[in-house]
């Protein structure tokens, strides 16, 4: 007894659990016993919301018993008899056949819009080839033009360079001074007599 009074809340606890597994099991074979009713529908907390369902609803009812009615209502047409396709029955109105006759359509008529088609794709194909083509040249023409700007820039300085040597060269050779220091900075700086 001390035992049962110490797990008290374990003894619930399982009897709870044990007490809905038979709950379930009995409810489970009613269930299968019993027709299945359709689920109710959603109650709304909000009245507006349920009322504006609700009238929705009736719409809905209210257009597809009109289309029943109208249906009805046609009178039986005879069906066409064509050579070109056998005609199937629409699905929403089995009874009536509809037949459909596609517009003469001559295969000149066909072979000349295809053969537009073809020449407009090429014409669009070399439009492309020759802006490819463009795009080439002109990257080659903006190359060219930087290259000759580069030589004439280097040209230029190189020219002007040489002019400033010669110049100077020339002026040397024309003071005996200077024509006597490059004769004694040759034999110094030259080769030996030796291997001369």
């Amino acid at each position: 007894m001390k035992w049962i009074l110490d797990n008290l809340w374990t003894l619930l606890i399982i009897a709870g659990v044990l007490a809905q597994l038979i709950q379930a099991i009995k409810g489970k074979k009613e269930g299968e016993n019993a027709p299945e009713a359709p689920p109710p529908l959603a109650e709304f907390e909000d009245a507006e919301m349920s009322e504006r369902t609700r009238k929705i609803r009736e719409d809905i009812q209210r257009k597809i018993e009109q289309r029943h009615r109208d249906s009805s209502a046609l009178p039986p047409m005879a069906p066409e008899r064509t050579a070109s396709a056998p005609v199937e029955p629409t699905p929403f109105a089995p009874e009536y056949q509809r037949t459909f006759e596609p517009e003469p359509v001559s295969l000149r008529a066909l072979a000349e819009e295809r053969m537009e088609a073809r020449r407009a794709a090429e014409i669009l194909e070399q439009q492309v080839a020759l802006a490819d083509r463009l795009r080439h040249v002109e990257l080659v023409k903006a190359s060219a033009v930087r290259r000759a700007t580069f030589e004439e820039g280097t040209i230029a300085a190189s020219s002007i360079a040489r002019k400033q040597n010669r110049a100077a060269l020339l002026g040397d050779l024309r003071d005996p001074a200077a024509l006597r220091r490059a004769f004694v900075l040759r034999e110094v700086l030259g080769p030996p007599l030796s291997i001369r």
